[in-house]
């Protein structure tokens, strides 16, 4: 088994600037708040620096351990909040200002795909958050979730058809194949 050692600081800094894009919009899709989502990003990377040696690169990537750890953090937030409290809100960090127009699109995406994300049972959310929005390979995902990769793909063929079904649902019109 290839364990990491502890982290040094210049390590673990790079790890979080690598990463913590990644765990923030991770523990959102989780169930997060966004009020509290830059908490558990912090809360994730401690525990990471705490347990960094029983990281073992040969069994997944960095971000699977990471996902992983987030998993944790995410459900004993959710058990810490009252269900009203819980509601999945998809922001993106800073940035340069947009157009109007633009910036009204995006809104409008953001609000239609967490509508979605917010209807689906948590197993798929995962899934299809994983493979579809952050473009992990379905073997990995199986890695991360410890289920079989024919769950992976099966819960994510589910949660596409539904998220085809929601959208037509909102007025869009799915483009006919080739």
């Amino acid at each position: 088994m290839a364990r990491e050692p502890a982290p040094d600081d210049d390590a673990l800094a790079a790890a979080y600037r690598a990463d913590a894009g990644f765990v923030w919009r991770a523990v959102q899709r989780l169930g997060v708040p966004a009020d509290t989502a830059e908490d558990a990003v912090q809360e994730v990377f401690l525990v990471a620096q705490r347990r960094w040696p029983e990281f073992d690169a040969s069994r997944g990537s960095r971000r699977g351990w990471l996902h992983g750890i987030a998993r944790g953090i995410a459900s004993n937030l959710r058990r810490g909040r009252a269900r009203a409290d819980r509601k999945l809100v998809v922001l993106e960090p800073g940035g340069a200002l947009e157009a109007p127009d633009v910036a009204l699109a995006r809104a409008d995406a953001r609000r239609i795909v967490g509508a979605f994300l917010d209807g689906l049972e948590p197993h798929h959310r995962e899934v299809f958050a994983l493979v579809d929005i952050e473009g992990l390979r379905g073997p990995e995902v199986a890695a991360m979730l410890g289920i079989e990769l024919a769950a992976v793909y099966s819960r994510l063929r589910l949660a596409r058809k539904r998220f085809v079904e929601h959208l037509e649902a909102n007025g869009f019109v799915a483009a006919e194949a080739p």
